[in-house]
């Protein structure tokens, strides 16, 4: 087999297209809302609102709804800043109360509207959904991950993303269960067959894992994007992956050796079942490039190659060098230190010669057939998938 070609031009104006929904996603146009906001106290209150106060938030968002069911992008770009504009005054708290009630507002049309066959105007929901950060706005995120339009399940994720970070903070109105339920959700959508949404939902986990402040969410998404990466990764045999698939394992590795190597503080601990999925996807993204390795995807540079040709090989490497190298960090971190782990894969990778090749094949093996059979691992030494056909 041989490296992956170029892609196609149809491919390319497709990636592009991503690029633009997602800009028109988190942009924010020039033109406001002329709609009366939300007087202060009732967006800061910390008593249950009235009944009064309700009023006004259903006459504030009422016009604004109907305006983002629009068929005029700027009108529909302008109600979504209105509804948005009240969870972002600067220097002002939200307070639960208001967010809930304005969630409960907002939730059922906002969830029907994600289901609009205009990306664009489902977008937009979400993108307003994620900045409420309740169970209602996770349940309009959600209906993005179901639908047949990849832009829109690419937004959804990328929702996701806002909305763990937002509910990380002081005024939170979402319990760890939702939470939870929510990393489970992007856990499959790791399995979506366009490379882009399932990029996007390991951003989306990873995001999770660096914000969550409680224990079952943040190893919910450590579980859920070690086990969405490791079987996208046994999946490749004998022909590189899309450069996005690529990116989502690259960013799940870096990601989880940095937790690993900072102080957590007030972090939850991780408990053994995301430890020991850790410790699966590591030796699974080394058995994925090894295999690459052996079937000649990546293949070793040679004497008579030219030096367009030897670039490219080099360049073909360097994210799966970056994999191994985070992966192989990844388990001696966790290794007992009476026998460390000391391989230098990453290095071998990044040479791309058949002398490098043949020496990480040879103590990639040695690793995960023997080394990680013995504590703290115990592995079967047949857990890891090192057959290139």
């Amino acid at each position: 087999m041989t490296m992956t070609s170029t892609p196609s031009n149809s491919q390319s104006l497709l990636r592009s297209g991503f690029l633009a929904l997602a800009l028109a996603f988190g942009a924010i146009g020039s033109a406001q809302s002329r709609a009366q906001d939300i007087p202060t106290d009732i967006v800061t209150s910390p008593a249950t609102l009235s009944a009064a106060q309700k009023d006004t938030i259903t006459s504030f968002v009422t016009p604004l709804l109907e305006s983002l069911k629009s068929d005029d992008a700027n009108k529909v770009r302008d109600a979504r800043q209105a509804l948005i504009r009240p969870l972002q005054r600067a220097g002002v708290v939200v307070g639960v109360p208001f967010r809930q009630a304005y969630s409960a507002a907002l939730g059922q049309p906002l969830a029907a509207l994600a289901d609009d066959k205009r990306p664009l105007n489902a977008i937009n929901a979400m993108r307003v959904g994620a900045e409420l950060a309740t169970a209602e706005g996770f349940d309009i995120i959600e209906k993005g991950f179901k639908s047949p339009l990849v832009p829109v399940r690419v937004a959804a994720a990328g929702a996701a993303s806002r909305a763990f970070v937002i509910a990380s903070g002081a005024s939170s109105a979402v319990v760890p269960k939702r939470l939870l339920d929510a990393t489970t959700a992007l856990g499959k959508l790791l399995a979506d067959p366009d490379a882009n949404v399932a990029d996007a939902a390991s951003r989306s986990l990873v995001k999770a894992l660096e914000t969550a402040r409680q224990g079952e969410v943040r190893n919910g998404a450590v579980i859920a994007l070690c086990r969405g990466i490791s079987a996208r990764a046994a999946q490749v045999k004998g022909t590189v992956p899309d450069a996005a698939i690529l990116d989502a394992f690259r960013r799940t590795a870096l990601s989880i050796r940095e937790d690993l190597t900072k102080v957590q503080g007030d972090r939850p601990n991780l408990s053994s079942e995301a430890s020991r999925n850790i410790q699966e996807v590591a030796g699974d993204l080394i058995a994925m490039v090894a295999r690459l390795i052996a079937s000649n995807a990546l293949p070793a540079t040679k004497q008579a190659d030219t030096a367009e040709e030897r670039k490219q090989k080099i360049a073909a490497r360097d994210v799966p060098s970056q994999i191994v190298g985070a992966s192989e960090q990844i388990l001696s971190l966790i290794a007992d230190k009476t026998e460390p782990i000391r391989t230098n894969f990453a290095e071998k990778v990044r040479q791309g010669t058949v002398d490098a090749d043949a020496q990480f094949l040879i103590e990639s093996k040695d690793l995960l057939t023997k080394r990680l059979t013995r504590s703290p691992f115990n592995f079967p030494a047949d857990r890891f998938d090192l057959n290139a056909k």
